[in-house]
């Protein structure tokens, strides 16, 4: 016989718990466990639950990363970074670069163009004209998750004269 804790009941609860979770915004399945986890159901309580909401189209860790990656290579993001938020939201390496791939293909990304805009945006020049304002926007398009190829297409290579240009 199951314990009031692990019966209908609960797993009701846990469903409940977890279309309130998803309806604030979309999750993995990973957060939904950990949230189930630290609500304080059993796990096989919030297996079933997860079932459910699996089985109602409500949780797809594909569909997720998918359009995830989309929106924040909209946003100005690098795949590195991109990759680096998937893994956080508990996707695998083999989930997140396939969901990066297809955003990819979905919102045509070219890297090189994407970077560009982000240095506008942030008032940086695509050819700055010396060592530091170099670092500086080298700097920010790493934060970013940019490659180092293209920083370095859309940089040029760093000037090593210390002294800056000539005035």
């Amino acid at each position: 016989m199951l314990s009031e804790d692990e019966g209908p009941e609960a797993v009701q609860r846990a469903t409940d718990a977890g279309l309130k979770l998803l309806a604030a915004r979309a999750r993995t399945r990973h957060e939904l466990l950990q949230a189930l986890e630290k609500k304080g159901f059993p796990s096989s309580v919030r297996a079933a639950a997860l079932a459910r909401l699996q089985g109602w189209g409500y949780l797809d860790d594909t569909r997720f990363g998918r359009e995830r990656a989309a929106s924040l290579l909209k946003g100005g993001k690098g795949p590195a970074a991109v990759l680096h938020r998937l893994h956080s939201h508990g996707l695998s390496e083999d989930e997140a670069q396939g969901a990066l791939d297809s955003a990819r293909d979905a919102v045509e990304f070219d890297a090189v163009a994407a970077a560009r805009t982000a240095l506008e945006k942030r008032g940086l020049s695509a050819r700055p004209p010396d060592g530091k304002a170099w670092a500086r926007a080298a700097r920010f398009l790493s934060g970013r998750g940019f490659s180092q190829d293209v920083i370095h297409q859309l940089l040029g290579e760093p000037s090593l004269d210390p002294s800056g240009p000539d005035e």
